[in-house]
């Protein structure tokens, strides 16, 4: 920049009436000595660092006075990570730091990422442990030998022969110590894992201090306790297998208690270790055992005293000397092994082949001792790092690359959530797997808090805090670049719009001038959120207003939405020279378009309607259509035999269809914005059910177009008149129902996750039943809010105020729009008809408050169901984050539930903590209902439907425990 002498200071007239001039004598007022050419210079800077204003990332009181830039003698120091950064929106923020709060917020979910990496790997991994068990305990008709005794005696006598099931039933035992906190969405998604591999016959989920030890001696000793055997010996070939996880750090890794129940269940039934935590460091941990590599015995299945090892040498000194008339350290009687696998595939596949026997190789494992080995002495701790900066230097140097480039990632914030930590390492680091995510949390970085009980709606829903040591956040924020930190931000801020409806969330905090919580000084955010963004999250209507302030106080106009989403099955070519058989559905669109255009009042460029042809190269197909379906105005089907059996299709037209029930269950009045054209005439018959639905006369549009569609019309000139008359009465209709009667935008839908409307589970006579479990205004649990309920129980609901009708009916038009036939019915009803040992006539959705179990009357109702163990069973619990008795009472609930419910009637979420956390909305509810019936249609039909014949290579087909709904009902304890 020249070095010119400063120019004289001049009057600048009438500086809020200009703003260029405004600007113009702020920068002269520096007295820095600008002339027009460094003046520009500036300006061109400012503008290609984004348009924000600097006070925008610091967090200030609404309502207070904006910094005045003129007044600071010299320039700020501004963070080029924060200068790149800044954009419009609301900042979204994490937990708040202890302390003062200097900004009032209000809290808000945000989705959460995957728990456990390569989850998919893992379930293919278990695929050893799918090997049948020849003799069950079901049987099933024997045609052979039935055949032959009527040729022998000329009886038809049916002959039964027991029927093959499952080898294993699973007891997966969680430890809840205060380290195992932080894997406790790790743990929900290993459970998801292992119900839907199909590979068990029953899960059932154990707490490691709840459990009951077994009463054993020694490694030997396996006299059932505990649930594990029946009295007596063991069994060579137990049909249980238990699956501990834990990491063996705090709590039960570090009692004796906890390894005496670990040896007294591993000497009893099949017993493994998973272990979250990488391998390396185990021997710091609890778990510093001697390490071995076991080999299976002949039998598949057996116990862990039958594994085969070879004591390690030095096993005898470093336990020092046996009591008398036990086996000394160098005996292998002395010691249990006990298998321990990382959550790695390969891992995983090992343990999995070898207790199958499919692994001459075998596995690793460590050796438990038995009670007459003296426990070794502690070893002296390690000489740790002296400050933060040593700490961190040492897990640079030690830690692999992408546990690196992870932690480097989240200094960007002072502190975050595991959820936070899990869609970081999701969406910006994919190659980590389990144990890198490990190796940050316990590499000496953070420090673990966990969260105050009670502490806000949020509350122990996103697990522990981990907050940077002192200092060593300064010594890893040199390693990320200003790039790296706007990615960073950009990405999650993609993420948490793109999946505002999944179920799994975490509590954060958006500034709010009515809200309750506050952002503690100091704080960053990790994402912006968008006005549309808050909306789709649920977010309180201040903060909603609050983005949407501009400079002057006035609200932004919405964007404009289009009048319409045209859905078209895409027909293929024949060949490579084959023309576009869909130029012909473009130039109809674009007609569609003028047509509209002409008849509404858009502004120039508007958008009048949208196809999928309008997305540009490179764009993401998906989150667009998600987008303008959740937008749109109205929806106009392309009806062609192609159109129903297309999946897309199905998809679009559910993504819509489930807007007008969220609106009426809102407003109470049905929205029909679906305007149906005929590309090819399909017959009624050949239509799903949501299309025949609709009241449609295409005569009406005339006789031409009923017989040949617009396909027919727009290929000869000949109806040339006919087709630009078709074209002008939709787009009058379309303008019609856009305009009387508005759909209000909707929650972005997960399109790639979305059911087909055109999907039909129903098979015959089988048809969705849906039942409420729920009190009425006459038997109320004492205390509670009778608002919720009425005179019956189907006027249950549990979103009031935001739904103004009872979740039944929500329920039932969502299964409507599923293209599946819906009976209503009752708990009394579904009760009876058991009692008198009555059949199943279809799955069963069951949507249950909470609250119930305390009335005797449906406690006792629902125990009847669940000892009937029909299956194709479902439950959904919905859970309003209104509610706040729900969250006083969230303890207690949660553990009745737990204990009254069988696992496969959780839902489709897997495990029944999920809706306590994903179902707080009514647009949460509704992305459940198309799981929950599929998973209750898997599980009838699974149980119903005739078995084919059997075959002596792979064996008949077995039923599979899904915690979805799905599978053999377990074993109730």
């Amino acid at each position: 920049m020249p070095d010119v002498p400063a120019p004289p200071r001049v009057p600048v007239p009438d500086r809020d009436g200009d703003p260029l001039a405004a600007v113009t004598g702020a920068l002269h007022g520096l007295g820095r000595g600008l002339d027009g050419l460094s003046i520009a210079e500036l300006l061109w800077l400012a503008a290609t660092a984004g348009r924000h204003d600097p006070a925008a990332s610091a967090p200030t009181a609404p309502g207070a006075p904006a910094p005045d830039a003129a007044a600071d003698p010299g320039p700020t120091a501004v963070d080029a990570r924060e200068r790149i950064g800044r954009r419009p929106g609301l900042g979204v923020y994490g937990p708040s730091a202890p302390g003062g709060a200097s900004l009032p917020a209000g809290e808000m979910s945000v989705p959460r990422g995957t728990a456990l990496p390569r989850a998919r790997e893992l379930a293919r991994a278990l695929r050893p442990l799918r090997r049948v068990w020849p003799a069950g305990r079901g049987s099933r008709l024997d045609v052979g030998e039935t055949v032959a005794g009527y040729a022998r005696s000329g009886e038809l006598l049916p002959a039964f022969r027991p029927a093959p099931e499952r080898w294993f039933d699973l007891t997966v035992v969680l430890d809840r110590s205060a380290t195992m906190a932080v894997w406790q969405d790790t743990g929900a998604e290993l459970l998801k894992v292992l119900a839907s591999t199909g590979a068990f016959r029953t899960l059932r989920v154990r707490e490691a201090a709840s459990w009951p030890p077994v009463a054993a001696t020694g490694p030997g000793a396996g006299a059932g306790a505990g649930g594990l055997g029946s009295a007596g010996a063991p069994s060579s070939r137990p049909r249980r297998l238990v699956l501990v996880f834990s990491d063996c750090v705090s709590g039960a890794g570090g009692e004796r208690a906890f390894w005496d129940r670990l040896r007294g269940w591993a000497a009893a039934t099949p017993t493994v270790l998973v272990n979250p935590l990488p391998a390396r460091i185990w021997r710091h941990s609890g778990l510093d055992l001697p390490a071995v590599r076991v080999t299976p015995p002949g039998a598949p299945g057996a116990r862990n005293p039958a594994l085969r090892f070879a004591v390690p040498p030095l096993a005898e000194q470093a336990y020092g000397p046996s009591e008398e008339g036990a086996p000394c350290g160098g005996h292998r009687d002395a010691w249990l092994p006990l298998p321990v696998v990382g959550l790695t595939p390969r891992a995983v596949s090992r343990w999995a082949r070898t207790l199958m026997r499919g692994d001459p190789d075998g596995c690793e494992a460590v050796l438990l001792p038995g009670p007459g080995l003296a426990a070794p002495a502690p070893a002296a701790p390690e000489e740790g790092p002296a400050d933060a900066a040593r700490s961190a230097e040492a897990f640079l140097r030690r830690a692999s690359t992408p546990a690196v480039r992870l932690a480097v990632l989240c200094s960007a914030y002072p502190q975050l959530y595991t959820g936070l930590l899990h869609v970081i390492r999701q969406e910006l680091v994919p190659e980590a797997s389990a144990a890198d995510l490990a190796e940050v949390v316990v590499g000496g970085l953070f420090l673990v808090e966990a969260q105050e009980a009670g502490a806000g709606a949020g509350a122990g829903l996103g697990g522990p805090v981990l907050r940077f040591r002192e200092g060593v956040r300064a010594h890893l924020a040199p390693r990320l670049g200003a790039r790296d930190a706007l990615r960073t931000r950009e990405v999650l801020t993609r993420f948490v719009a793109a999946h505002a409806a999944a179920a799994g969330r975490f509590p954060a905090l958006v500034p709010d001038a009515a809200g309750a919580a506050g952002i503690a000084p100091g704080a960053e955010p990790f994402a912006r959120a968008s006005d549309r963004t808050l909306r789709d999250l649920g977010a309180g209507a201040s903060a909603a207003a609050h983005v949407l302030l501009s400079a002057t106080g006035q609200v932004e106009p919405s964007p404009d939405r289009p009048y319409f989403f045209l859905s078209y099955a895409h027909t293929p070519r024949l060949g490579s020279r084959a023309t576009d058989s869909n130029r012909w559905v473009e130039r109809f669109f674009r007609d569609l378009c003028d047509e509209v255009m002409a008849l509404a009042d858009l502004p120039a460029g508007g958008p009048a309607g949208f196809m999928d042809r309008q997305m540009e190269a490179g764009e993401r197909w998906a989150d667009r259509l998600s987008e303008v379906l959740s937008t749109c105005r109205a929806f106009v089907p392309l009806y062609s035999p192609r159109y129903f059996t297309s999946e897309t299709c199905g998809k679009e037209w559910y993504a819509f269809a489930q807007r007008s029930v969220f609106q009426r269950a809102r407003d109470t009045e049905a929205v029909q914005a679906v305007v149906p054209a005929v590309w090819v005439p399909v017959p009624p018959g050949q239509m799903p059910r949501p299309a025949q639905q609709l009241h449609f006369d295409s005569r009406s549009f005339g006789e031409r177009y009923a017989t040949d569609g617009l396909y027919g019309l727009i290929r000869l000139r000949s109806n040339a008149q006919e087709y630009r008359q078709v074209v002008h009465q939709l787009a009058a209709r379309i303008v019609t129902v856009a305009e009387s009667a508005p759909l209000a935008p909707g929650k972005t839908v997960d399109y790639l996750r979305a059911p087909s409307a055109f999907r039909s589970f129903t098979q015959a006579e089988e048809s969705l039943r849906i039942a409420v479990v729920a009190p009425t205004l006459h038997d109320l649990p004492q205390g509670r809010d009778p608002r919720y309920y009425g005179a019956v129980p189907d006027r249950w609901n549990p979103y009031h105020p935001d739904s103004r009708r009872p979740l039944v009916d929500v329920a039932t038009d969502l299964a409507f729009h599923l293209n599946d036939q819906v009976d209503a019915s009752t708990l009394d009803a579904e009760v009876a008809r058991v009692e008198r040992s009555g059949p199943s006539t279809g799955p069963l959705v069951l949507l249950v408050d909470p609250w119930a179990l305390s009335v005797p009357r449906l406690r006792s109702a629902l125990i009847a169901l669940r000892e009937a163990r029909e299956p194709g069973t479902v439950v959904l619990v919905p859970w309003s984050r209104q509610d706040e008795q729900n969250h006083n009472a969230r303890t207690s609930l949660l553990s009745a539930l737990y204990d009254l419910l069988p696992s496969p009637w959780y839902g489709p979420h897997g495990h029944l903590s999920e809706s306590f956390r994903g179902l707080v909305t009514l647009e949460d509810f509704g992305a459940a209902v198309p799981g929950a019936v599929e998973d209750a249609y898997a599980a009838y039909l699974d149980h119903t439907l005739a078995d084919p014949p059997p075959d002596t290579s792979a064996g008949p087909p077995v039923h599979r425990p899904r915690l979805g709904g799905g599978g053999s009902t377990p074993e109730l304890e």
